[in-house]
């Protein structure tokens, strides 16, 4: 390991019990997505004693922020470091933004301590909402990210990983409307939508055995009906499409609305799709960079993972269509236990979780270090982002 990065990885460890505070004022105080004004706050003042300047309500949006050292505000190149720090319902930090937060703030402030001889300068960006809200998508189209040249973060979870792929995802709400009638006396009478639904649904349930493994439908129905004997008039439910590209997501997409379509049809019901936005891209992995932060993991003794092929969804994918971004993980849970669970949670407290995070803290500061230290690292990174999906 050279001598800078030696120093950035002491800087993190002289910084190792404040971001143990910050990490635990978050864990300690969760918010949902768009609501973050604690985290958002604290996570200001915190820089703001720190030597940077931050701007709260950055893009527009309330509980976002931008954080640059006070001393080098805006050069080029840029890299930034992504904050999110949105809780769950019901199970707080039980996707560990906590530490991703806390990870992020200690890169950023590592980072601005060792820019001798550096010509660019970084950002800490607070990203809200990413548990479905997509802040980092509003943030991008309000142009907050216009003036970066790379973006990386790092997820707490069940592996050690460089990256990984992302699906993107569409969701939509699908309504059948139809005819009540008392379904004893006059059934003959009657338009059944929840037919409609439950044939629609089935529908989807033959389309998944004809769709490929890098894709994924699910739904839930969330109205059924109001009482056994009427036939119901009105039927809802909630759907979720999501593929490792964005055209093939958009063409399984297409077909789940011939999936509803046939449905009505068969049943003589009308029906409604009304899409939800945020719509999720896949994310666009950017393989130079990932291999800067395979080589700074490696070089701080976290041994990696293989991919073993599970997938969610995130905002982030959406960011690296607007600049280069990566996605790495570092473990604090055995492979068996979930996300978004309580158990995880807690995990992000223990003595592992403080451990990944000082380790993701060390190599995200190290691999902003390689990205504006090297010309030659920032043209590939720039030739892989070029390059069409």
């Amino acid at each position: 390991m050279s001598p800078d990065k030696k120093r950035l990885c002491a800087e993190v460890e002289a910084l190792a019990g404040d971001l143990y505070k910050v990490s635990e004022f978050l864990y300690n105080n969760p918010e949902i997505g768009y609501q973050e004004f604690k985290a958002c706050e604290f996570l200001c003042r915190f820089m703001e004693e720190r030597g940077f300047k931050s701007e709260r309500g950055t893009g527009g949006v309330q509980t976002a922020f931008l954080a640059r050292p006070a001393t080098r505000l805006k050069r080029r190149p840029c890299v930034a470091f992504l904050a999110e720090y949105d809780a769950l319902p019901g199970v707080g930090h039980g996707c560990g933004h906590n530490l991703i937060a806390a990870a992020s703030v200690g890169a950023s402030l590592a980072l601005s301590r060792c820019m001798d001889g550096l010509t660019g300068t970084l950002a800490l960006v607070g990203t809200p909402a990413e548990e479905g809200g997509g802040g980092k998508i509003l943030l991008a189209e309000a142009r907050v990210f216009s003036e970066m040249d790379a973006a990386m973060m790092c997820h707490p979870g069940r592996l050690n990983r460089p990256g990984e792929e992302m699906f993107g995802r569409v969701k939509f709400k699908a309504e059948f409307f139809g005819q009540a009638a008392h379904a004893s006396v006059s059934p003959d009478r009657g338009i059944n939508a929840l037919d409609a639904m439950v044939a629609a649904y089935n529908n989807i349930s033959m389309l998944r055995q004809q769709i490929r493994p890098d894709a994924r439908i699910h739904g839930i129905i969330t109205h059924g009906g109001d009482a056994p004997n009427i036939i119901p008039q009105y039927t809802a439910g909630l759907f979720y499409v999501r593929a490792a590209t964005r055209k093939y997501r958009d063409e399984i997409y297409q077909k789940v609305e011939k999936c509803m379509e046939a449905a009505a049809v068969a049943t003589g019901a009308g029906y409604k799709i009304e899409i939800g936005q945020p719509t999720f891209d896949p994310i666009k992995r950017n393989p130079p960079l990932e291999a800067a932060a395979r080589a700074n993991m490696e070089a701080l003794g976290i041994s990696l993972d293989p991919d073993d092929g599970r997938r969610g969804s995130s905002d982030i994918g959406n960011l690296s269509f607007f600049l280069p971004a990566i996605h790495p993980s570092v473990a604090i849970v055995d492979p068996e236990v979930p996300g978004h669970s309580q158990v995880f949670a807690e995990a992000t407290m223990s003595p592992r979780g403080k451990d990944a995070l000082l380790k993701a803290a060390k190599f995200l500061a190290m691999t902003g270090y390689d990205f504006l230290a090297s010309a030659e690292l920032r043209e590939k990174v720039k030739e892989a982002f070029n390059q069409k999906e």
